[in-house]
């Protein structure tokens, strides 16, 4: 069952239309909220008059910061420096906004028509205050502060100290300096957010909250207290989800806002996101610098790596802001041996919305830097690409193998893998000689100018601390299972269900793997870190085995003999010639079990991929010709969905590189607020992609598995990057900043053939 590419499991009923997302929740009685939301980027919020609004009919509520508790904060779900708590977001603007589309007001009315329409009705004098829209400006010296009682618009400095920097620098032969910059991204999914809120009958009951996803267990633990209620009186539910990506699910204003009017009023309160709203408000994340240094020995070895981050983190400190960057500095090292190593990461906030994870938090903008320096090296020392990452690749007989880094106090340890290994693999399926000889033909041509670009990268998967599942056999021989991992789209229910059948013997379709839902299971964790089939998975396989030993034990009970004599096959236990099935158990007396994996260590994905582009240089146009992937999977439980992961990662790193930024004015004014300007890519941007996977089982779970959900994208702008300076090679360019948009193109192309600025 491990190993079948089982078809998708509720693929059938999300493909016919028959999916219930939020905005397809219906509830008798229910109203429907819209947000006010700043129109400033920074400004001292003097007064907010509802009276108008309120008059207008159908109209039932206007929240404002008075009727909103002090206390209504969002914190971190992730440990965080002392003194983070100053950079908190309210969850309503409370004296001061700090950034365009922070809530001032929430409306509730009778339809979402006249909630916009009361919005325009609300009177709200602003104070305007001086505006920090980037992180330098927020560093200058005297630099408004931007939150009291604070010394600095740097949040926190967290360093990483490996071996003797300095005197590995000093003993390069060659050290490259550089600075590359990483755009501000958001995830745009399909489905934007949403969230129905059922308040409890006046008699009793549980607050109800549909369309809650990605980490379940933690929002309800945050948000309990904040409505003073038991959290057993709190319930949140999982409907389907079109798109999470790292940002929706975490927790916003709109969470508490939305709930809060419900039980103000007594009726169910619906609020469903526009897609401007999404663009403004929904986290942002990846807008980063790094500052580098490294320095090579004679053969192409790196001896030392040093860089300065600096990451805009927007207006606030929300839920998981300090994580992306975090994740970046200590996995900027990578696949490789670096033996001395010095990072500064500076987390600085700004009058731009607040960052927060976006798939593969802060990987894209580490292996970017990373990846660029090492085709930047092999150039200086005349080796091959290729051939510079063979020298410093960490080999497999290293593993494990403690980078020296850290992250969130844990030691990054790359578990087992065999990098180089791999790294052939995709230099063979690229066809790599062959590839740069037709590379040489073709750019003795006039025409598109072609370059080959590589990228090696590790990701980090299977975070902690635990995860549950709940499995339940039933009378008629198919099985409930519940799990605190949530279901956004990548098939874990299709993976819990192969290897829920791989232990019990069963086909996959007898699973009904069911959304996460509070009251199904009482603890759990969530999806994220490609975290769902290597937690989820080893805690379902935990149940199982568990409702095996109970049904022998039942079994053996109910005959008279030793348990060990009861065997257990398909299904069904026999010993002394009866036999009876799990479904008959359970027809006898319920026959449930749960069960929980504890996370010891973090386990790490090698990955790789390759890229063939076409660079048109009288328009800056990047053409991408082929692109070779591949990762560690551990074991690959299905490998259609190994397949969908990497390929769709793909394409989203390709959206990524070439199209994505979010921009922003002078004046924090987000430029890029519709689909016209935020660019994303279409199906024909996307070239033929070949995938593979490597099965090298990863040490850190009985199972073996590594994550996948975040291997396919974050390689795709060092390696299409690479690819572009690659083929302008002649032309002097060398790219240092995303997304790769024609105009960039063009201008470094003419830029270049101007020379340096005297």
């Amino acid at each position: 069952m491990i190993g079948a590419s089982h078809y998708r499991l509720g693929g059938d009923r999300l493909a016919a239309g028959a999916g219930r997302f939020v905005a397809d929740v219906r509830v008798p009685g229910m109203l429907h909220a819209a947000v006010l939301r700043s129109r400033h980027a920074h400004a001292r919020l003097v007064s907010v008059d509802a009276k108008r609004a309120l008059e207008l009919a159908g109209v039932r509520a206007v929240l404002t910061a008075a009727d909103v508790p002090e206390g209504a904060v969002i914190p971190t779900r992730v440990g965080a420096p002392p003194g983070t708590e100053r950079y908190l977001q309210p969850a309503i603007a409370r004296n001061v906004v700090r950034y365009v589309g922070e809530p001032v007001a929430l409306v509730v009315a009778d339809d979402r028509y006249v909630a916009e329409d009361a919005l325009g009705l609300i009177d709200v004098v602003y104070d305007p205050l001086p505006v920090c829209a980037t992180a330098a400006e927020a560093l200058a010296p005297g630099a408004p502060l931007l939150f009291p009682r604070t010394e600095s618009n740097n949040v926190a400095l967290i360093t990483m100290r490996v071996g003797d920097v300095d005197a590995a620098i000093d003993a390069a032969a060659v050290v490259i300096r550089e600075r590359f910059v990483y755009p501000r991204q958001t995830a745009a999914a399909l489905e934007t957010r949403g969230l129905v809120a059922v308040p409890p009958d006046p008699k009793g009951g549980e607050l109800h909250l549909i369309g809650s996803t990605k980490c379940i267990h933690i929002n309800r633990s945050i948000l309990a207290p904040i409505f003073g209620i038991p959290l057993g009186a709190l319930r949140l539910t999982e409907v389907d989800v079109g798109g999470g990506f790292g940002v929706r699910g975490e927790l916003y204003p709109e969470d508490i806002l939305v709930p809060l009017a419900a039980m103000k009023l007594g009726r169910p309160v619906r609020w469903i996101e526009d897609r401007r709203e999404s663009l403004m408000a929904t986290n942002h994340a990846r807008q980063t610098e790094y500052q580098v240094e490294i320095g090579f020995d004679g053969d192409g070895r790196i001896l030392g790596l040093r860089a300065l981050i600096l990451a805009d983190i927007g207006a606030y400190v929300r839920t998981a802001a300090l994580v992306p960057a975090e994740f970046g500095a200590a996995l900027f090292p990578g696949p490789y041996r670096v033996p001395s190593y010095h990072c500064d990461l500076w987390s600085v906030v700004t009058n731009k919305t607040p960052a927060g994870t976006l798939r593969s938090p802060g990987r894209p903008e580490c292996n970017f830097a990373r990846e660029r320096l090492m085709d930047l090296g092999a150039a200086r020392l005349g080796l091959d690409p290729a051939e510079i990452r063979r020298r410093n690749l960490i080999p497999a007989g290293e593993m494990p193998y403690d980078s020296g880094t850290k992250s969130f106090g844990a030691n990054t340890v790359y578990d087992s893998g065999d990098y180089p290994t791999l790294f052939d693999e995709l230099l063979r399926r690229l066809n790599y000689e062959r590839a740069r000889a037709e590379q040489r033909e073709r750019n003795a041509r006039p025409g598109p100018r072609r370059g080959i670009g590589l990228s090696v990268y590790v990701e980090k998967t299977g975070l902690g601390p635990f995860e549950t599942a709940h499995l339940e056999a039933r009378p008629d021989g198919r099985f409930t299972v519940d799990t605190g991992a949530s279901s956004m789209g990548p098939g874990l229910e299709t993976v819990l269900a192969q290897i829920l059948g791989e232990t019990l013997g069963l086909a996959a379709d007898r699973f009904e793997v069911r959304h996460a839902d509070t009251s199904h299971v009482e603890s759990g964790v969530g999806t994220y870190g490609s975290r769902g089939t290597v937690t989820a998975g080893n805690a379902a396989a935990m149940a199982a085995a568990k409702l095996i030993g109970e049904a022998r034990s039942r079994a053996a009970a109910s005959w008279g003999v030793p348990e060990s004599e009861v065997s257990y096959a398909s299904g069904a236990l026999e010993a002394a010639g009866r036999r009876v099935t799990l479904g008959e158990l359970a027809a006898l007396r319920g026959l449930a079990v749960g069960a929980s994996f504890n996370v010891p260590k973090i386990t790490y994905a090698g990955c790789a991929v390759g890229v063939i582009a076409d660079v048109d240089v009288e328009t800056g146009t990047v053409h991408l010709d082929r692109i070779v992937i591949g990762a560690d999977v551990g074991r690959a439980v299905n490998p259609a969905l190994v397949e969908s992961q990497l390929v769709g990662g793909v394409a989203f790193g390709i959206g990524n590189t070439l199209y994505e930024a979010l921009e922003y004015d002078a004046g924090g004014q987000l430029l890029s607020g519709t689909l016209m300007d935020y660019a994303l890519p279409y199906a024909a941007d996307v070239p033929p992609v070949e995938d593979f996977y490597q099965e090298i089982r990863a040490t850190t779970n009985p199972l073996g598995l590594r994550g996948l959900g975040e291997c396919g994208n974050p390689g795709l702008g060092g390696a299409i990057a690479n690819a572009v300076s690659d083929a302008l090679r002649d032309e002097g360019v060398g790219i240092t900043v995303l997304p790769l948009t024609p105009a960039l193109v063009f201008d470094a192309i003419r830029s270049a053939a101007r020379g340096p600025t005297p």
